[in-house]
């Protein structure tokens, strides 16, 4: 068997969140970073700090990477450990 690399990429990240307080406001919080596609490691840990550390709700997830693919984070995935 040939050895699996597995390379980093840029990819961009897009949070849509509301406030507990002005939940009548949808917000968006745009992010770069180099993580592993398609399991997004970094994207993955980042989403589980906000779950327990801020106060925000995430509404959705979109991730897009340099190579042109998108992807949906569905809530089911948004805390994965």
């Amino acid at each position: 068997m040939g050895d699996v690399s597995f390379k980093k990429e840029l990819i961009t990240v897009q949070v849509y969140y509301w406030m507990p307080d002005y939940n009548n406001i949808l917000q968006q919080f745009l992010w770069q970073t180099l993580d592993i596609s398609p399991h997004f490691y970094t994207i993955h840990r980042f989403l589980n700090f906000w779950h327990k550390n801020i106060d925000a709700i995430i509404q959705e997830v979109n991730v897009a990477t340099m190579n042109g693919n998108s992807y949906s984070i569905s809530k089911g995935e948004i805390y994965n450990d």
